[in-house]
Order: C-alpha cells, then structure tokens, then sequence
C-alpha cells in the first residue's frame, strides 16, 4: 500500500481542524487502496462527510451558534475525528490528532520507502 502521511500547517486549508493527512496516488491501485481504508475508517470512526462539506456545515453551525443553537445539534456526519476528499490529484483521509494517525499506522503497516 503507498501513501504520504503529511503534518498540516498553514499551507493547507483544512489545518484548522486537523493535524494530518495522508495521500494516496490516483495512480495505479491508489483508488482501491483508499477506499479500503476509508471503509476502515468508516468502521472505526463512523462516517465522516467530505472535507469540504464538512468545513461549510462546521462554519454554517458556528454561525448559527452566535445565536443560541446550541453544539449538540451537529449532525453526526460531521465528524471531528476524520474526514476525506478526493477533489484533487490525490486522494487524501484527513485526521484530527496524533491519536488517529498512530492507529491508522498501527493498522496499515507502511511498505513505501518514500516515507
């Protein structure tokens, strides 16, 4: 399975609400190893919307919230532990801590000597 773990800094749009993300190419077997992990994740953390859904709906509630809403009325498909997109050239999982990451790792022993 190949994939890039990167840390999240300024440089990348979602790093308000995650830490990581991991890339995996389109290339090759890139979608199927993806959604394999995708499902894992779904298993593991429940579903998560797309990051990009995700960021609006997170926004749209917070909004809301400067007029009483109160929080626990997030839907649970916006889940603060992970989310994904496959809007650009590679397909990415997003994760929230380190807690996220390392079990991801632990389950999907990295072969790739890129990183």
């Amino acid at each position: 399975m190949k994939f890039k773990i990167k840390k999240l800094d300024g440089r990348y749009a979602h790093n308000r609400h995650f830490e990581y993300c991991v890339e995996f190419p389109r290339k090759t077997f890139g979608p199927v190893e993806f959604h394999t992990v995708m499902a894992w994740m779904i298993e593991t953390y429940g579903y998560s919307a797309e990051v990009r859904d995700f960021m609006y709906i997170r926004d749209m509630l917070l909004r809301r919230q400067q007029f009483n809403v109160p929080e626990s009325d997030t839907p649970d498909f916006v889940n603060q532990q992970w989310s994904w997109t496959n809007g650009s050239n590679n397909l990415r999982l997003y994760f929230a801590t380190d807690k996220e990451l390392s079990f991801f790792k632990l389950r999907w022993v990295k072969k790739d000597e890129n990183n």
